[in-house]
This record gives structure tokens, sequence and C-alpha cells, in this order.
């Protein structure tokens, strides 16, 4: 009497044909300027097959089985095999979606294949089981490691500006202390000026943006400061550049308002916080107010207008979300996240409410005596 295969004894003898269909497909994938050999395709692929396999054959009790339908599997050699896996075709110039096309192919070459034999609906459950695991491996992995390598490319990137740009900066502010200069030329200096100045706050960000997102701590050096000093002036600064002359923003304070910030990034979040709410308003002044409140003190700023949906409400303080009020609008999105970060750096937090009845309220909270931070030592 023939003994029927299991599908994991089916894929085991089929293996050669399946690693070739697998090769073909995943050629036609690859990047015309950097092929993959038949080594790299066959080798790994078996080394899939060989995990799937495996997997398929490892006795499962009926928990385990429940917690892998739903992902919650602990990363053992098929986590392992996805991960390199991923990071291989990031190499070779993948995208994500090509990524999973090759597991679907490879899920269904299979599948094919097996249609024509005995059934085996428990081998079947537990292949694409393994073939899951595998791809939500990959997939994390893919993604974890583009991130890595975008955050890495910002940061070069932020540090390379940087000394350009200071020298642009430092070259129009010596232009502009010229008795020599028209009319016009004053104002293009200026302009040049202004403009080298917001893009070195931009590359600031960034380099802010890569540090945290590897783990550190933003760095500052907390000294003493009134703090109501400093929004008053702030708040002057912006309303002064309102075209109209008419004053937008509003400050009021209760409290004792003194503290140990640094006051470079304290300015840097007002401005971050003022600017966004200046920007965003539909009706009425931005209302700025600070309050001292035991070991803390408190800062708000609030703004009319439509409230901010749900689903942005809960992104807003992450890197890169836009929120687009007109077609022409290319915020990148980095102010209110590094506002949340100088927070947490200064022991405290940025939250954010918005209603269409209340409108958008912006909250920092600190610490009267910020942290002491290091810089990192490599």
């Amino acid at each position: 009497m023939t003994k029927h295969l299991g599908l994991a004894e089916f894929i085991d003898q089929k293996r050669v044909k399946i690693v070739e269909e697998w090769e073909v497909f995943a050629r036609s994938l690859s990047r015309p300027g950097r092929p993959m050999t038949g080594i790299e395709l066959r080798d790994h692929a078996d080394e899939i097959l060989t995990a799937i396999v495996a997997d398929m054959r490892s006795r499962q009790s009926a928990s385990s089985q429940a917690a892998k339908s739903k992902g919650h599997a602990a990363a053992g050699e098929l986590g392992a095999i996805g991960h390199v896996h991923a990071v291989l075709r990031i190499d070779n110039g993948f995208e994500l979606t090509q990524l999973v096309a090759e597991y679907r192919a490879l899920r269904a070459s299979i599948l094919r294949l097996w249609e024509d034999q005995e059934s085996d609906p428990v081998g079947v459950t537990r292949f694409n089981e393994a073939i899951d695991e595998a791809l939500a491996e990959a997939v994390s992995s893919f993604t974890d490691t583009t991130e890595t390598f975008r955050d890495q490319a910002l940061g070069v990137l932020g540090h390379d500006l940087r000394n350009p740009l200071s020298t642009v900066v430092m070259a129009s502010s010596s232009m502009l202390e010229s008795d020599d200069l028209d009319d016009g030329q004053r104002r293009m200096i200026t302009r040049i000026a202004n403009n080298a100045a917001k893009m070195t706050r931009l590359v600031a960000d960034l380099i802010d943006l890569t540090k945290t997102r590897f783990g550190e701590v933003i760095t500052i050096s907390p000294t003493t400061l009134e703090l109501a000093d400093l929004c008053r002036r702030v708040v002057a600064e912006i309303d002064a550049r309102e075209v109209d002359g008419a004053p937008v923003v509003t400050f009021s304070s209760t409290g004792d308002l003194r503290g140990s910030w640094d006051v470079d990034r304290i300015e840097q979040a007002l401005v971050n916080l003022i600017n966004n709410a200046v920007k965003h308003r539909a009706r009425g002044k931005v209302e700025v107010s600070a309050r001292g409140d035991g070991l803390e003190v408190i800062v708000s700023v609030h703004n009319g207008g439509p409230a901010i949906t749900p689903a942005l409400l809960e992104k807003i303080l992450e890197p890169r979300v836009r929120r687009v009020t007109q077609p022409t609008d290319t915020f990148l999105g980095l102010n209110l996240y590094v506002t949340a970060q100088i927070a947490i750096a200064h022991g405290g937090e940025l939250t954010v409410t918005s209603t269409a009845e209340a409108g958008t309220t912006f909250t920092l909270r600190l610490s009267r005596v910020a942290p002491a931070t290091t810089t990192p030592t490599a």
C-alpha cells in the first residue's frame, strides 16, 4: 500500500523544483544594475524551505498554535531567516511590495504543486503559519532597516549642511554691516540671511530627529530662567512679523515662573508652538498662558479653528506627520516632534487636545529643575 506524503515531506521531495521556480520569479524582480546570482537566490531559498519544513515538523501545542495564528509566536529560526532575507533584498534594491510578492509566489508555487496530492489539511495549516511567520519578520526587518538607513542619511545630511550654512549666515550678516549697500542690495542680502537662518533651524531639527530616533535624549544646558520674560519676548517677536502690524498673540501668566532650563531650547519650543498656532488659527487670537504649579511650570498655547482629526491627533507629535490645509502646504512635520523631545529632555511632556467647540491647545509641562544631561560619548 502506497504511503501518502505529508506536505512537509512533499516540500522536501520537490525542493529542487520549488527553488527553481523561486529563482525565476525573484530574478524577474531584481534590479537591473545589481542582478542577484543564481547561487544567492538558490542558497537562500533553500534555507527558507529548510526552516519552513523544520517548523512544520516540530511539535506544537494547542496554545502555541493559537499564539502563532495570531502572530504572537516567539521569534525562532523562521524569524532569523526572514530577517536575513529582508536585509538581502534591501541590498538588492527591492521595495517592500516586491519582498511580499516573493512570499506570495512561494506559497502559490508550493500549493499548486501540492494540489494533486492527498489532502493534508493540518500540513497546509502548518505551512501557511510558517510562511506567515517568516513574512511577518521579513516585513518588520525590512521596515526597521530602511527606517534606520533613512535616519542615518538624514543625520549625515544635517551634519554636512551645517558648516556651509554657517558660512552663508556669517557672510550675509557681515555684508549687512556695510554702509555701501543700496536699498535693493540690502533687501536681497537680508532675504539670503533670513532663509539661511531658516535652513539652519531645519538642519538642527534633522540632527535632533536623528539623535532621538537612535535612542538619545536631546542634550540641554540648564540655567536660571524667568519664563514669563522669555514668553513675552517670543510673543512680541512673532507679533512684529505680522503684515498689518495688529497683534495676533496674547500672553498671561500666574504664579512663580522661575526655573532651571535650557534657554535656547525653551525658546525654540515656544516659537514652534506659537508659530504653529498662528498658522492654523481660523478665528480670534492665539492665547499663550503660563502658570507655576509646585514643582512644575505649565505653558499652554491655544488657537481657535477646525479641530484636528482623531486619527491625526494620535500621531501629530511624531515625525513626518503633516497637517495639510492647503494644496501648497509643504510642512515637514518636525517642529512639534522636536518640541515634544525638548519637553522630555526637561523632565516634562507635550500634550494636545482639540475639539471643534474649544479649539486646539498644546500644553507644555516642564519640571521646574531640568534633569542633568550629558553628551553621549562614542
